[in-house]
């Protein structure tokens, strides 16, 4: 990393910092049942996450659910279909500002959305992702714990092995089995 970009994203993230200790946010607690809406970011890097991301849309919207993802990448070369056919939004570094907030217009719209659960379906340190699940309106996050799980509100632990197929799989497990009073 560039001397000017690493000292870009260390004021980045205490900008991020500042903000995040004026942001207040109400948890409400959301099941598979009292869902709704549906938010899921991810990270497009690794190729085998975007079939499980597009089999887990997929299902989602097939069982009645309002469903948003958007996925980050690195690079250039926006991820090819079928998931283009699918109403991603996809955004990199070279989206966001020089505060690593991502500016396109899609890319602000699904961060203004106020969904019932975020999957943050991601371990990433890029300071986009992390603007975006620490600052999202959405009602309930759920994630792996990691790095930054302070972001969420319930946290999946998983193996060191484990893939994105199994933080979805105890996500969706979890969420269905917990009931809402």
């Amino acid at each position: 990393m560039s001397i000017i970009k690493n000292t870009a994203e260390k004021i980045a993230r205490k900008l991020l910092n500042k903000q995040l200790r004026k942001h207040t946010k109400r948890v409400e607690f959301h099941n598979m049942k009292s869902a709704k809406h549906i938010g899921i970011l991810f990270d497009t890097n690794q190729k085998e996450n975007n079939s499980i991301v597009s089999n887990f849309y997929t299902d989602l919207k097939n069982q009645g659910y309002k469903v948003s993802a958007a996925g980050w990448y690195e690079g250039f070369d926006i991820p090819k279909k079928p998931l283009n056919i699918l109403d991603f939004i996809y955004f990199s570094e070279l989206d966001s500002n020089w505060k690593g907030i991502p500016q396109t217009h899609e890319i602000s719209e699904f961060f203004k959305q106020k969904f019932d659960i975020l999957f943050v379906l991601t371990q990433s340190e890029e300071l986009a992702i992390q603007y975006i699940s620490s600052l999202s309106p959405a009602a309930f996050k759920v994630g792996a714990r990691g790095n930054h799980a302070e972001y969420l509100d319930f946290m999946i632990e998983l193996k060191e092995t484990a893939s994105i197929k199994n933080l979805i799989q105890d996500s969706i497990t979890y969420l269905s089995e917990i009931k809402k009073n």
